[in-house]
């Protein structure tokens, strides 16, 4: 059966998690014209009464998962040492100076999921995951700076954080973690539940944990140069690779003469690659498709089941019919105008009923009992959410 997510004993499932429109008290657009990117920013209370999204227990549990990324570091007279997932037992919160990542953690908690869903003001394209890290006294990863916008949000207990502009870049030598030689902190502050600091890209910081603490970090992607580029190039390649012709095209010298440096490369071999690059374009809208599908794809860890096996194409759709529509939380859906870029892949619907249908569940990702009925009334719309199913891109609302 497609997979079912019980959602009755909570009523806040029953709607879309809607955006956050203020941080504390700070309206959403204030933050995003003056600090977004720009500087950091302190919240005390950003979330009232904060409920922590799990207990210690489902953390060790996520943390021996070999699906799940997770990181154990360590800190002593001796050093500091990084160990990788899974692991089948956390150190004892008695234990000084110790912390567990844990990656993505809203692709398996739907309260992290939900979390996340709060920040969609930011488009989804720059929204990468939620990071969880549990800390004994003294835990920390050393000061450091990141390469992306990080909200910290407290989930429980109390954290340290000194945070001061990027002066020195330099890292520590011979140590497993990227650790800042020499920070130099301009502002220090204690988080408690439900508090959260924002920080720009390339800004430093450093958090120890006063006593147990756990902290959330809601980290946001930027894509490199050379990651776009990248995309580019291989997307170039495969559409070589669907030319016969083009793709079985191979180097050819005939009326070679005599090499007489053996060790030399011809030129008529460097130039192959020349030639083809300065014949092998591609227009604005192969560009943007490319850098499209890179943004949805999935990272080298996660996966998706399908649940759909036993299942005829009859049965699927009267299940998604009767409980509704949901993204997996694992997948990742965009558009750009009648374009839409799900977890890597491109889909190019022709009809306007189903560019709209298909805006609707990646805007709002979600789709109630009725919409879903009159939605997969659309041939094209359901031919296409057969394929989702079939992939585990989709499932059951309830």
């Amino acid at each position: 059966m497609i997979p079912v997510i019980d959602k009755s004993p909570n009523p806040k499932y029953l709607n879309m998690i809607k955006p956050l429109t203020h941080i504390a008290s700070v309206p959403v657009e204030q933050f995003m014209k003056e600090d977004w990117h720009i500087k950091p920013r302190l919240f005390k209370q950003a979330f009232p009464q904060f409920e922590p999204l799990c207990d210690v227990d489902t953390i060790a549990e996520m943390a021996s998962d070999e699906d799940i990324e997770s990181r154990l570091i360590q800190h002593s007279k001796a050093g500091w040492t990084l160990e990788h997932g899974p692991f089948e037992e956390l150190p004892p919160m008695t234990q000084k100076a110790w912390t567990v990542l844990v990656q993505g953690i809203d692709h398996h908690l739907p309260e992290a999921y939900d979390l996340l869903q709060q920040f969609r003001f930011i488009p989804d394209a720059r929204l990468d995951d939620v990071m969880l890290s549990l800390a004994s006294d003294g835990g920390g990863v050393g000061p450091h700076y990141d390469s992306y916008d990080v909200f910290l949000l407290q989930m429980h207990g109390k954290r340290r954080w000194k945070i001061g502009p990027l002066q020195d870049s330099e890292l520590e030598e011979n140590v497993p973690l990227k650790i800042l030689k020499n920070f130099q902190p301009t502002e220090e502050f204690l988080l408690e539940p439900g508090d959260m600091l924002y920080l720009p890209p390339n800004y430093g910081h450093d958090g120890v944990a006063e006593g147990p603490c756990s902290t959330l970090s809601i980290g946001f992607r930027a894509p490199s140069k050379a990651e776009v580029l990248a995309g580019i190039l291989r997307d170039l390649a495969d559409q070589l690779e669907k030319d016969p012709v083009m793709a079985n095209s191979l180097f050819s010298d005939p009326g070679r003469g005599v090499q007489t440096n053996p060790a030399e490369i011809p030129d008529d071999m460097l130039n192959f690659g020349v030639e083809l690059m300065s014949n092998f374009t591609a227009d604005k809208l192969q560009i943007q498709g490319s850098i499209a599908c890179m943004l949805t794809e999935p990272k080298p860890h996660v996966y998706f089941s399908n649940n759909t096996e036993d299942q005829e194409i009859p049965e699927i759709i009267s299940v998604l019919c009767e409980r509704g529509i949901a993204l997996c939380m694992k997948t990742k859906m965009l558009f750009k105008h009648s374009s839409f870029f799900i977890n890597g892949d491109t889909v190019n619907p022709t009809a306007a009923l189903t560019v709209k249908q298909l805006q609707m569940l990646a805007n709002q990702r979600e789709m109630e009992p009725f919409d879903s009925a009159e939605a997969l009334k659309n041939p094209e719309f359901q031919y296409f959410l057969i394929g989702f199913a079939k992939a585990g891109w989709v499932e059951t609302l309830r």
